[in-house]
């Protein structure tokens, strides 16, 4: 199976260095288990909502939470090591793919950056997983709390004179970015880091799909941190401002706002299916 033409300078590298596609691959597939666990975690939420309990229901519903869930499961400091390496190696791809040869426009420039925060993003939940793995467990839940971390960083912010814009301007990339993936899954543009060359046409169609419901699920979660961060913002009030899980809890309390929770759930799990489903045929892909 050819993974990228040889005519052009990232096929060359492909072609050349299999090993570098092997890495970005065993990442993908990574990404794809924080996914499907967070994804699970959030439709906890919602059924929570609707009365019914269990321990799921008062685990972060976040990338953060699902790894300390892993690490709570047995074998989990294994588990947790091995999640870890993904993300590097997942990390490590998006470096790689910022550096590729590609295009110097705009639009060429936004995707390196979009590249290197991806990398920033996933070292550091590399990082939360080994610290998870060397934690205790009562050490391992503090340092987990994505809403609390969100919440602190935004006071520290804010107590700047310039503070309340920053997290200001921050709140609306956030949202912008959530509003880019939404965009992406309405119009189905959910394969182009893909090869689909070999798949059967069922395949290729459950696997757009997947990645469909799983952008747009993204893109809302994306977008509920960045209104939080936005909110704190213009109500000059830090507590505000939460992470994924935070926001989720939020809204489940409302009647229409756990079926957002739902849309949220329900995307994070498609994409993690999608991630594990597709990681095989994973390519290389230039800005």
């Amino acid at each position: 199976m050819a993974l990228l033409s040889h005519s052009n300078p990232t096929g060359r590298l492909a072609a050349e260095h299999p090993g570098i596609v092997k890495v970005g691959r065993a990442g993908w597939a990574a990404k794809g288990v924080v996914y499907l666990v967070a994804g699970v975690l959030a439709v906890m939420i919602v059924l929570k909502s609707f009365g019914w309990s269990s321990s799921a229901t008062t685990k972060e519903a976040s990338p953060t939470g699902a790894i300390k869930t892993i690490g709570g499961s047995t074998g989990g400091a294994v588990l947790l090591w091995g999640l870890a390496l993904g993300m590097l190696l997942y990390a490590a791809w998006r470096v790689v793919s910022a550096l590729m040869p590609g295009g110097a426009d705009a639009k060429g420039v936004v995707k390196r950056i979009g590249f290197l925060l991806s990398a920033v993003i996933y070292t550091t939940f590399a990082i939360t997983a080994i610290s998870l793995a060397r934690s205790s467990s009562a050490n391992a839940n503090a340092n987990a709390n994505g809403n609390s971390k969100v919440t602190s960083l935004t006071a520290r912010i804010m107590a700047h004179s310039s503070g309340r814009l920053v997290i200001g301007v921050i709140g609306a990339i956030v949202i912008g970015a959530g509003l880019y993936r939404i965009t992406k899954g309405v119009k189905r543009d959910v394969t182009d880091e893909l090869d689909l060359s070999g798949m059967s046409r069922r395949r290729e169609h459950w696997t757009r799909r997947l990645g469909v419901v799983g952008e747009v699920g993204r893109g809302v979660g994306i977008g509920l941190i960045g209104f939080f961060l936005l909110r704190a913002a213009l109500t000059f009030n830090a507590a505000q401002a939460t992470g994924l899980d935070g926001a989720l809890r939020r809204l489940a309390v409302q009647s229409w706002g756990a079926l957002i929770v739902a849309v949220v759930g329900v995307g994070f799990v498609s994409y993690g299916m999608f991630c594990l489903e597709s990681f095989t045929h994973r390519r290389l892909q230039a800005p």
